[in-house]
């Protein structure tokens, strides 16, 4: 098979591939971005509201341990048995500082607890002393008593056990400690109130949105608060499969290295967020728990899919077009090789027949010259022929695809984000005008080839003519807002010639001067001039980079330009030499002038003809 075919059908789909990949990892990157803004939000709600609880809860602590400590220490009163009756009965009034203490205890140095009241909903239980247990192994009195700064110490969160049971109904609980002194800082024990955290984390849980959600997990990566409820808690009965480490290794890694608003990846690509949280971080000098906003997995699935559809259709779409144009290509190439062979054989042909009759010679060299002529003639016409044939068709069921495909739209619209139908929309609008322009260039084509364009001379306002040419470029124009269009013509000047090829010269030319004479962004000039001589003469210049000087001579034959990169054809200034020459019977010129080019045409007016 031919190679060159190969490459026809491989090169697209190379290239819409690396398209395609290209896209979706842009797509990617910009949506998580939107999420990140979003999840950033979210996290920072939580960590204020945690934060401004726990401070409050701490506040409250130290003012209940120092209260103790200035009025109700042993040394006060006369026995012991009064000195416990007057702490129970404050620790009944103290409960109401906060709606939320579930327990407050006197804890002795030695770990017995002394005084302990229960509270419930708006009561409270002062628990006899046989009901008293001892709680010198556990970790919150082993730590508070080893702080010993005057300030509150808050225990990990975790939930209520109650004679080494788990309370069920889940009680959330969180423990403030107090080191209590007495006036000669002799060691009075440990105030311990536990706090009931089940409304907070009941609002926690209300920190969603439509796309992300909050999660909560501790040091070690267990779930606190999750989107599944049945895996929080479950490392304390021994479940170390359910957590966030083992689920997700590489992201823990990520979390566990993070210092503030990390933007991270599960294991299923969804981006999330994370924020480390501290309380007593001398104690530890790492966080207490994580904060965790994840995008929902359903939401995640339907745009990764949503995404990946709408590359699959753009890349059939690109694929079928590129090699249709590969293909009208190498047609078109292959054409042009046999007329040139085909041209060469007329040539060797007329020279032997110039070596053979030589008193005919300047018969033969003016025939071969026809010849040649018409041969460039006849090849241009079928090249035109096969272009507007071969693109017309596929032309034709694109846009009948972009047609179909914005009905789809309609029917789609009210299940889908309006910004998504918004983007399809302008993508479609893009690809129609696109569609436009080409079917544009194919009418061009055949209107050259076949010589129909031959409109007749009347007579116009050359001010008004130019006017009308730059009305439909307004759009263009604002997309080189640096340039500056000039007109220096009479306003009576009046012109018989054919108005719409004239205007459509000044068009592609002033199209021409835009695209190519300046720099992105560069400020500059494009002029245009009219005045009546001998001739009309008329010329577009600007105060650009000049026409560069390995093209000035060839640039108004086909498929010359300086723009191949960009995707132009070199057809423009070669149609606009057609029109000037074939169908206004004058001449242009391209030239570059000390401050850019200049092209002059020159028309002669049907009033005064040359």
């Amino acid at each position: 098979m031919n190679p060159k075919l190969i490459a026809i059908f491989v090169v697209p789909f190379v290239v819409m591939i690396a398209l395609g990949v290209g896209t979706f990892q842009l797509w990617q990157a910009q949506y998580s971005e939107q999420l990140h803004s979003e999840q950033t939000e979210l996290v920072n709600r939580g960590s204020v509201l945690m934060s401004r609880e726990l401070g409050y809860m701490q506040q409250t602590v130290g003012y209940i341990g120092r209260v103790l400590e200035g009025y109700i220490t042993p040394d006060k009163f006369e026995s012991e048995r009064i000195w416990r009756d007057r702490v129970a009965q404050y620790f009944t009034r103290a409960h109401a500082l906060s709606p939320y203490i579930s327990q407050l205890r006197w804890i002795g140095p030695t770990g017995h607890e002394l005084v302990r009241v229960n509270t419930l909903n708006d009561s409270a239980e002062i628990v006899s002393s046989s009901g008293l247990q001892d709680k010198s192994n556990r970790y919150y009195f082993i730590q508070g008593m080893a702080y010993g700064n005057d300030a509150v110490l808050l225990t990990p969160i975790d939930l209520n056990v109650e004679q080494g049971t788990i309370v069920t109904p889940y009680e959330i609980t969180i423990r403030a400690s107090y080191k209590l002194y007495s006036a000669d800082r002799k060691e009075l024990g440990l105030l311990v109130v536990n706090y009931n955290l089940n409304y907070l984390f009941a609002r926690l849980r209300t920190i969603q949105s439509d796309r992300n959600t909050l999660e909560m997990i501790n040091s070690k990566g267990q779930w606190l608060l999750s989107q599944q409820p049945e895996l929080e808690w479950m490392h304390l009965y021994g479940d170390i499969l359910s957590s966030f480490t083992n689920a997700f290794p590489r992201a823990w890694t990520d979390v566990e290295k993070s210092r503030s608003l990390e933007e991270s990846r599960l294991s299923d690509s969804r981006p999330f967020t994370s924020f480390p949280s501290y309380f007593n971080e001398e104690l530890t000098g790492s966080p207490n728990h994580y904060f965790l906003s994840i995008v929902r997995q359903d939401v995640w699935q339907y745009k990764k899919l949503q995404m990946i559809f709408f590359v699959f259709l753009a890349g059939v779409i690109g694929y079928v077009f590129l090699t249709t144009v590969g293909m009208l290509l190498w047609r078109i190439e292959t054409q042009r090789r046999q007329h040139l062979q085909q041209i060469e054989s007329e040539k060797n042909q007329l020279e032997v027949a110039h070596y053979e009759l030589e008193k005919n010679n300047q018969n033969l060299v003016a025939l071969q010259n026809e010849l040649v002529e018409q041969g460039k003639l006849n090849s241009l016409g079928l090249m035109v022929a096969g272009v507007g044939h071969e693109l017309n068709t596929p032309l034709g069921g694109i846009r009948l695809s972009l047609s179909s495909l914005q009905n789809l739209i309609k029917r789609v619209a009210h299940d889908t984000n309006a910004a998504d139908i918004d983007v399809c929309n302008d993508m479609i609008d893009l690809a129609m005008q696109n569609l436009t322009r080409a079917t544009e260039i194919v009418a061009q084509f055949k209107r050259i080839a076949t010589n129909q364009m031959n409109p007749e001379p009347e007579s116009f306002n050359v001010l008004n003519m130019l006017k009308d040419t730059l009305s439909p470029l307004s759009s263009i124009l604002k997309k080189y807002p640096s340039i500056d269009i000039k007109l220096e013509v009479e306003p009576s000047l009046n012109i018989t010639s054919p108005q719409g090829v004239m205007s459509q010269v000044i068009q592609n030319l002033l199209l021409n001067a835009l695209e190519h004479a300046f720099d992105k962004g560069q400020p500059g000039t494009i002029t245009i001039a009219a005045k009546q001589e001998e001739d009309f003469v008329i010329e577009v210049s600007d105060n650009g980079k000049g026409i560069r000087d390995d093209i000035l001579a060839t640039i108004w034959e086909p498929f010359v330009t300086s723009g191949r990169g960009k995707q132009h054809t070199g057809l423009g200034l070669y149609m606009v030499h057609q029109w000037v020459t074939r169908l206004l019977n004058g001449h242009i010129e391209a030239a570059n002038h000390k401050h850019g080019a200049r092209f002059t045409i020159t028309v002669p007016n049907a009033k005064n003809p040359t």
